[in-house]
């Protein structure tokens, strides 16, 4: 009676395998390869945003953010000078906060001035990119003492990534008809598709620009634009 009871548990444990499909729409018993395709394009940058924090400290919050809209005005004037689409600068920031002085024992912290900020981002575009080590120095001597940093880009961003893309698709496709012809079969449909695109782009930090050098160097290269697609291909 025992042992008809164990072979009755393992008839249907067995029945419910058979019955279950894998995921992705895959049928049961049936094979699949999963190929790796990679497709990559570059070119050169056509644009520069550039990162810019004006920061300013008094003893009132009024006169914090008049010395940072003062000296905004003036940053703003020689982008105004170079040509910059006023639509090509946006402000990211403004605040004014207090100053505490935590070296004395005091609860609460004692106010000893006021911080101003006004950061902002700016892309010279095309012919502008030229201004850019220009437009360090001037800034510098107006005071301003942090940058976010250089990031080349490039304006075509969504078409290139869209061709990177259809090249690693068709090296997937020819990874896949290599390896099926190899095996001696043939391929099916496609069972399972993902993608991912990346473009790290070259990076100058500028924060430690010196104020007294000649015009800065800043100097471009190219764009890497990196695509990868993950296909499941059905073997007939």
């Amino acid at each position: 009676m025992t042992r008809l009871f164990l072979s009755l548990i393992l008839c249907t444990a067995t029945a419910l395998s058979q019955q279950e499909t894998p995921e992705h729409g895959t049928r049961a018993g049936s094979r699949t390869i999963i190929v790796q395709g990679l497709g990559k394009l570059m070119t050169a940058p056509d644009q520069v945003r550039l990162n810019v924090q004006v920061n300013t400290r008094a003893e009132s919050a009024s006169e914090a953010m008049a010395q940072a809209s003062k000296k905004t005005s003036d940053i703003l004037a020689i982008l105004k000078e170079y040509g910059v689409d006023p639509k090509d600068i946006q402000t990211s920031r403004v605040t004014v906060s207090a100053i505490l002085d935590y070296q004395r024992n005091i609860q609460p912290p004692p106010i000893i001035g006021y911080s101003g900020i006004n950061e902002f981002t700016i892309v010279f575009k095309a012919k502008l990119m030229d201004k850019v080590g220009e437009f360090l120095d001037k800034a510098i001597a107006l005071g301003v003492t942090s940058f976010g940093g250089l990031m080349y880009e490039s304006s075509k961003q969504r078409e290139l990534e869209r061709e990177a893309l259809k090249k690693a698709a068709a090296d997937a496709q020819a990874r896949a008809e290599v390896l099926a012809k190899e095996l001696g079969t043939l391929l099916g449909r496609v069972m399972n598709i993902s993608e991912s695109v990346s473009s790290p782009a070259p990076i100058m930090r500028a924060a430690m620009l010196d104020a007294a050098s000649a015009a800065a160097p800043v100097m471009t290269g190219e764009l890497a634009i990196n695509a990868q697609v993950s296909v499941t291909f059905e073997l007939k």
